[in-house]
């Protein structure tokens, strides 16, 4: 690997004599910065971080230094043959020793010479250099970036927290994020329809949601337990988001779902709901209800008013997947399955697909006559809920819709035959980006998903899509990912084999450790790794990752399901699941947990060298000891299950207790840990599951230490009777 390996994201076209360039001494530039004619904001931004980025790197005043060699920053429409695709975002850096010219071929591409040039700057012995080279750069894909899901984290970030993805975002040259306004699941905690709302729509006053906190604060010594309003919209600042992203060369735009993930507005507003068995459901739209567009359109109409049209906002994203029936969306009846399928005399000259059809031709419709040059939605109606794209293609054409709408395709397995997407059908000539999966459920546990961002970049790369935008939400653990959307959506060919990727991660990140770092990370992909939970007649194979995520972390226990008791029994389902499966998931256990702590400790180690990214550092190790610290909980739980089972052990309730203290305050620390380095914004959703396994084992040392010898009876597959008032709370 050479210097420009190193750059993020990895360039194109480098031409360089290895020559170094001379520009000063630390507290003494040797440069002179000169531009004409910048009058666009993101151009007059690309200038103020040049400044910003040589005064920090240098210790300098770079806006007034006079030194010998020109720096000049400039916009071209006289654009090299090289760049092929998305000019506008394409630059050019020529670097001699006389003039270093810094060339953008559009606004965004100017910006990001900046970004570049700054890279390049390197130290020796307290002197600064770039190399000498010709530098022609530019996107393979027009948009890359983040879709951030109204979830766990982002519903309490402040404008600050927002600013700072923005910031991350365009220091790897990603240009989109798109934020999930309103958005929908099922009762998982406080017995509560888990529902979200990021600003507030005054016509519609209902549409409201606060966010719930619980967990154990090390910090704080005691419980945190308290109802907050969503910072977004209590303070509403999303149009400030967007101005700030826009400065940033990050278009910021919304996701609003309009039919599937949405239960609020139904339910809060039953004259837009469908009709199923002659009453309201509690999810999706009457299609047929003008109710149903005069409110839609009124929400599209107050966001595109107030925050987009603004800030020269012409995107708009409207979900509708997963449109489907559920259960656990009405919390005094969990079982009752509810339909979006409306019945009523319009609709039911309809069928599902057409209903599907009729409401997206709306609403995209309506966006274009609003001045929506892209609007998005997801590829369920093509491919997923029904499988005739064709169709949904005609209705476009007929439409004249084709110019605005944007498939966004989406699939989530590491493994490419197990992709429910296989393809954007390009042959349909149909707008495609693709989402692959990339931080989704870090508040359980962290997942290195390189490979299902390989696949989604090859197949927008092999397919001619437009855009790569992950499915994410925020937690700066997830890095590996990030880079990764940044690499391959910007050179595919070079960012290489996903080995080759993981390689040049950790060669940025911990230059001086490369060894120790890239076995860290090539063995974090192993413990993360994503398959099958338990071995199957055709697979015997177990993956370290989905074990730990789908068998034994508590987030999949949140969820309502058929044939199960609600609340669930935890840790007792998981704990049935071990024991009948003994002879292979225990050595599975052993093995998870020492390959964890092997790579939290090689994390721990990389953490001393503050010359590298130590912070980040830190953030790998807690999400190792996180897999660790799971696995070894069950593998005490198994322990105690063996000590109750063994009649010849007089003092099982001391014996138990022992164990059930130690894992208790070992939870606590890693708790303290997080507490401690993770964004306040993820404490309430990171810290109320590990304050559930800290729980268990308190319950369990309390129940030990009050009960006599002969009155002493633990089920570890079900330990509801001996379970506190908390532990239900926090659940």
């Amino acid at each position: 690997m050479n210097q420009f390996s190193t750059i993020k994201p990895i360039v194109k076209n480098v031409f360089s004599s290895g020559d170094k360039i001379f520009i000063g001494k630390s507290g003494d530039a040797d440069f002179s910065i000169v531009f004409d004619n910048l009058l666009g904001e993101l151009s007059n931004n690309a200038v103020a971080e040049l400044y910003l980025g040589l005064d920090s790197l240098m210790n300098v005043k770079s806006k007034t230094s006079n030194g010998k060699i020109e720096i000049k920053l400039e916009l071209s429409e006289d654009i090299p043959v090289e760049i092929t695709k998305n000019s506008e975002q394409g630059y050019k850096i020529v670097a001699t020793s006389k003039k270093i010219s810094l060339i953008g071929y559009g606004e965004a591409g100017l910006y990001y010479a900046v970004n570049t040039f700054l890279q390049s700057v390197n130290e020796e012995n307290n002197a600064f250099y770039i190399p000498e080279m010709t530098l022609i750069d530019f996107p393979d894909l027009k948009t890359r970036g983040h879709f951030l899901e109204t979830r766990f984290g982002s519903n309490l970030m402040k404008l600050d927290d927002w600013k700072a993805v923005v910031d991350n975002m365009a220091s790897m040259k990603l240009n989109q994020l798109v934020i999930s306004l309103y958005g929908c699941w099922t009762v998982q905690y406080d017995g509560e329809v888990s529902e979200y709302v990021y600003i507030s729509i005054p016509k519609y006053p209902l549409l409201k949601k606060n966010v719930v906190k619980k967990y154990y604060s090390p910090k704080k010594g005691g419980w945190v337990d308290e109802v907050v309003e969503v910072p977004m919209a209590k303070e509403d600042f999303f149009g400030e988001l967007v101005a700030y992203g826009k400065s940033k060369g990050v278009e910021v735009l919304p996701l609003w779902n309009s039919l599937g993930h949405n239960t609020l507005i139904p339910t809060m507003y039953p004259e837009t709901a469908p009709i199923v068995g002659g009453e309201p459901s509690k999810v999706g739209f009457c299609v047929s209800s003008p109710k149903t567009y005069e409110l839609l359109f009124d929400i599209y109409d107050t966001i595109i008013n107030k925050y987009l049209a603004p800030n020269g906002i012409k995107s708009f994203h409207i979900g509708l997947d997963e449109v489907r029936q559920e259960i656990a969306i009405n919390p005094s009846d969990v079982f009752k399955i509810y339909s979006p399928w409306c019945e009523c005399e319009g609709c039911s000259k309809l069928t599902n697909q057409e209903k599907m059809i009729s409401h997206a031709i709306k609403l995209i419709s309506y966006l274009k006559s609003r001045g929506m040059k892209n609007v998005y939605m997801y590829n369920d109606l093509l491919s997923k809920i029904f499988k005739e794209p064709e169709v949904f293609k005609s209705a476009l054409e007929k439409a004249d819709l084709l110019d605005v709408a944007v498939v966004d395709w989406w699939a989530y397995s590491d493994i490419k035959e197990k992709l429910s997407t296989k393809t954007t059908h390009p042959h349909l000539k149909i707008r495609s980006t693709v989402k692959p999966w990339n931080s989704y459920y870090h508040w359980n546990v962290m997942r290195d998903s390189v490979w299902n961002i390989y696949h989604h970049a090859t197949m927008a790369n092999e397919e001619n899509c437009e855009g790569l935008q992950s499915y994410a939400a925020w937690d700066l653990t997830c890095d590996v990912n990030h880079l990764a959307m940044a690499d391959y959506s910007w050179n595919y060919a070079a960012s290489g084999t996903v080995e080759e990727y993981r390689d040049r991660y950790a060669l940025r990140n911990f230059p001086n450790q490369y060894e120790s770092a890239k076995r860290a990370f090539e063995l974090l992909a192993k413990v993360t790794e994503q398959g099958n939970a338990l071995p199957t007649p055709e697979d015997s194979s177990v993956a370290f990752g989905t074990l730990v995520k789908d068998l034994l972390a508590y987030y999949a226990y949140s969820y309502v399901r058929v044939g199960y008791d609600y609340p669930r029994n935890f840790p007792g389902e998981p704990m049935q699941k071990i024991l009948e499966h003994r002879a292979i998931l225990e050595p599975k256990l052993k093995e998870i947990s020492s390959l964890a702590n092997e790579v939290y400790e090689l994390f721990e180690k990389l953490r001393q060298d503050v010359t590298a990214n130590y912070q980040l550092a830190r953030r790998y190790s807690a999400e190792m000891r996180n897999y660790r610290d799971i696995v070894d909980d069950y593998i005490a739980l198994l322990e105690i299950h063996d000590i109750l089972g063994d009649e010849s052990i007089g003092n099982a309730p001391e014996k138990v207790s022992e164990i059930a203290k130690a894992r208790k305050l070992n939870r606590l620390s890693l708790i303290a840990e997080m507490e401690d380095f993770k964004e306040e914004y993820l404490h309430a959703s990171h810290l109320r599951n590990q304050s559930i396994f800290m729980q268990v084992f308190a319950d369990i040392e309390a129940y030990a230490n009050k009960t006599a010898v002969k009155d002493f009876k633990l089920d570890v597959c079900d330990l509801r009777e001996i379970g506190s008032k908390t532990f239900f709370n926090l659940r």
